[in-house]
């Protein structure tokens, strides 16, 4: 592989990582989350997301996700690296207890830019992946927008939820588990 096809692909990386971290600020900045007639009661910003492939296996699970091919519901924070909305999300995990149901799928153009990401907002000490050019997680479960959650049951998505608060979007699937 010559050095132009290395930079081009580079580029293309970069783009889609953009894309993905654009489509979710504007869709949180136009008020698609909070305040929506869609959002959950009480304004707590977690709302479906349309456009996944629900039902959807993924092929292989990235070594830290092992454990959600089976049993759950577990949880899959998608975080970008070039979201202002991402960037909040990641903060508020710093507050959350550890789970072993909860992981963190980290996209971004460059794997150095995803470490710097994960070792700023203590990421590491959560099951995470980093997905260059959001490449496994679109390509498994159709999610291109960040922040958003995939809600994984026995190895399958069964929900992707859009949301601007952590503490949100785990009680909407705590609720959902207990209901059944």
């Amino acid at each position: 592989m010559n050095y132009l096809t290395i930079i081009v692909l580079l580029l293309v990386a970069g783009a889609v990582v953009l894309l993905f971290a654009m489509a979710g600020e504007l869709y949180a900045r136009t008020g698609g989350l909070e305040g929506s007639p869609e959002s959950t009661p009480g304004g707590t910003g977690v709302r479906p997301l349309e456009g996944a492939r629900f039902g959807s296996r993924p092929g292989t699970w990235p070594a830290p996700f092992a454990q959600f091919g089976t049993g759950g519901p577990h949880l899959l924070l998608v975080l970008s690296t070039s979201c202002a909305s991402c960037e909040e999300v990641a903060a508020q995990l710093a507050d959350q207890p550890d789970s072993d149901d909860v992981g963190v799928v980290v996209t971004s153009a460059t794997f150095d830019d995803a470490a710097e990401f994960v070792q700023r907002h203590g990421i590491a000490r959560l099951p995470y992946h980093v997905d260059e050019g959001a490449a496994w997680v679109s390509t498994e479960f159709g999610v291109k927008i960040s922040p958003s959650a995939a809600v994984i049951k026995d190895g399958r998505l069964v929900s992707a939820l859009l949301f601007t608060d952590v503490a949100a979007v785990r009680a909407a699937v705590q609720a959902t588990k207990e209901a059944v």
